[in-house]
């Protein structure tokens, strides 16, 4: 099972900018409480490593996770939001290759992007869900 949890409001979000594929936008102080609000109600789901993109946004949710859940932050570069020039279906087949390399290892949260996790939902839960908002998490298989 991979829990899908968006990063926390960044600077970029709060002022209404688009970030796409952008790595340097920062959490907002209410983006690391909702990393912190999030990271708390899902200490009882089991998760057995936290994984995060590379963005900064996506590595401050993520650090902040991982430390309330007691375990190390990993990165994968298959969690970045979708880039300039890359189609949805190069997306699916990123968020396809992170799925075989963490399965079996029991709950993994992955910190990603709305667009990421709307791609995972659609390819591994066969569900269409569309953005998700800042700190908010899905499930798949």
């Amino acid at each position: 099972m991979i829990l899908w949890l968006r990063h926390g409001e960044s600077t970029w979000n709060a002022a209404g900018r688009m970030q796409y594929d952008v790595l340097h936008p920062e959490l907002t102080e209410r983006g690391r409480a909702q990393a912190s609000t999030a990271a708390a109600l899902l200490a009882d789901r089991g998760i057995v490593q936290v994984w995060a993109s590379p963005a900064v946004r996506a590595q401050q949710t993520g650090r902040i996770a991982a430390e309330e859940l007691g375990l190390d932050l990993c990165t994968s570069p298959l969690l970045v939001e979708q880039a300039g020039g890359e189609t949805s279906e190069d997306v699916a087949d990123r968020v396809r290759r992170f799925a075989d390399e963490v399965t079996g290892s029991g709950p993994v949260l992955a910190v990603s992007h709305g667009d990421t996790i709307a791609v995972a939902a659609d390819v591994l839960a066969r569900r269409r869900i569309g953005i998700i908002a800042n700190a908010e998490w899905i499930e798949t298989p």
